[in-house]
């Protein structure tokens, strides 16, 4: 039941969020937020994280489409076989995260991020990254407890 909820609620929130910037934003855009810790800075990444692969487009393409088809197929196995709850939420996590930004990928040729660390302004995310480093965390923490 999990991934039935965060999964699509994942991909809501942070599509919400994507919109919200791209009207509401530009290039310029600095605005500090949370005590000045967070910056709300408008970027479009044509690549994976940091620009990875902007070069290789089609072929990142392929690598995220096989990725949610992983991601979907361990989903199943674990909710249906396995039954572990903590993957099961972290699996979740990262399949909507990466549905968000694999739907930016296709529909925009680009992905849509919006937030970077006062102290490292160029490091520039989205809420789909942190969905994905969330889910990441939740699988590490479920293998150690397994």
């Amino acid at each position: 039941m999990s991934f039935i909820i965060i999964t699509p609620l994942c991909f809501l929130i942070d599509q919400f969020c994507k919109m919200k910037a791209v009207n509401k934003m530009d290039s310029n855009t600095n605005k500090p937020i949370l005590n000045n810790n967070i910056l709300l800075k408008l970027n479009y990444n044509e690549g994976a994280f940091l620009g990875i692969l902007k070069d290789r487009k089609v072929f990142l393409l392929i690598i995220n489409i096989i990725s949610i088809i992983v991601l979907i197929c361990l989903s199943i196995i674990y909710t249906i076989i396995k039954g572990d709850y903590l993957i099961r939420i972290a699996l979740a996590f990262l399949t909507g995260g990466a549905l968000s930004n694999i739907f930016d990928r296709i529909k925009r040729k680009k992905v849509v991020d919006y937030f970077a660390f006062k102290w490292k302004p160029n490091l520039i995310f989205n809420l789909a990254d942190m969905f994905v480093f969330l889910g990441c965390a939740l699988l590490f923490i479920g293998n150690i407890k397994e």
